[in-house]
């Protein structure tokens, strides 16, 4: 694998880390009462799709990276 797309990746999952911890911290503010905090409850769920997001694009752009720099 290329520097770059090991950085790529590396970088991805440690954004991904820190998305995940950040919506623990705020599911565990939230403390289940739905009538006061749910925007909490919301970014939580937002923050969990982009750890997401940040997984996928881990997985498809280093292969890409890869390929455009010509070592395999």
């Amino acid at each position: 694998m290329c520097p770059q797309a090991w950085r790529i990746f590396i970088r991805s999952i440690q954004l991904s880390c820190a998305l995940l911890f950040g919506a623990i911290l705020l599911l565990i503010a939230w403390d289940g009462d739905s009538r006061n905090a749910y925007s909490l409850y919301q970014t939580a769920l937002t923050l969990n799709e982009c750890a997401q997001l940040s997984l996928l694009i881990a997985v498809i752009v280093p292969p890409c990276v890869e390929e455009r720099s010509g070592t395999y």
